[in-house]
C-alpha cells in the first residue's frame, strides 16, 4: 500500500508556544474553522510569533473575539502562565522521548492525548507516535482490519508491529483515507 500512496514527510513546523496554541485552538473543529481562528489570533498580534506574554497581555474578551471558546481561552491562558514561568519548556520537550512528551503535555489542562500526539509528531518530529483519539485513524484501522468496534487494547495490538515507525503509519493511513480508502492489489 505504501508504495502506491507515496506519503511525503510532513512539512517542517517549528515547535514553539504558538504551535501548541494553534493545536488547542483547532481542537474538534474543521480545518477551515481552525485556520480561521488561528488567522484571527495571528492578526490580533500583527502576525508576530505568538508568545506567552502576548496571551497574558490580552483580556479573555479579546481572545474570545478571535473565535476561541471560553474553555479554550482559559486553557491557553493557563498554558501561557506556565510557559512564562518556565521559558525553556519547549527545549525540554525536544530532549524528551515521545512517551515523556505525551505525559508532560497532558498535565496541562486543555491538552489531551490527541493534541500532545499531534505536537510530538508534527512539531517535534518523533518517528514513533500514534495519534490516539484521532477519529480518522480509528476509521482506517476499522476498515483495514474489518472490525466493527475497536477498543483501545485492540488498537494497541494492531499498531504494536508498526513500532518504531508509527508516525509514518499515521501519515500513510491519513493519505489512504484522503484517496478514498481504495484497495491496492
Amino acid at each position: 500500500m505504501i508504495q502506491h500512496l507515496q506519503p511525503q514527510p510532513p512539512e517542517p513546523r517549528e515547535a514553539n508556544f504558538e504551535s501548541l496554541i494553534r493545536i488547542i485552538a483547532g481542537q474538534q473543529l474543521s480545518s477551515a474553522a481552525a485556520y480561521t481562528i488561528y488567522r484571527r489570533l495571528k492578526q490580533k498580534f500583527e502576525d508576530s510569533v505568538i508568545t506567552p506574554a502576548m496571551i497574558l497581555g490580552s483580556s479573555k474578551e479579546e481572545l474570545l473575539t478571535c473565535g476561541l471558546s471560553n474553555a479554550k481561552a482559559r486553557y491557553i491562558t493557563l498554558i501561557a502562565q506556565a510557559f512564562e514561568e518556565q521559558p525553556n519548556r519547549i527545549e525540554e520537550l525536544r530532549e524528551m522521548s515521545a512517551e515523556d512528551v505525551l505525559e508532560t503535555l497532558q498535565r496541562f489542562k486543555g491538552i489531551g492525548i490527541w493534541s500532545a500526539s499531534i505536537f510530538a509528531l508534527f512539531y517535534l518530529h518523533h518517528p514513533d507516535v500514534f495519534v490516539w483519539g484521532d477519529v480518522s485513524l480509528k476509521k482506517a484501522i476499522r476498515l483495514l482490519y474489518e472490525e466493527e468496534e475497536l477498543s483501545e487494547p485492540k488498537i494497541e495490538a494492531v499498531i504494536q508491529p508498526w513500532r518504531p515507525y508509527r508516525s509514518t503509519a499515521c501519515l500513510v493511513l491519513w493519505k489512504w483515507l484522503d484517496k478514498g480508502a481504495i484497495r491496492f492489489s
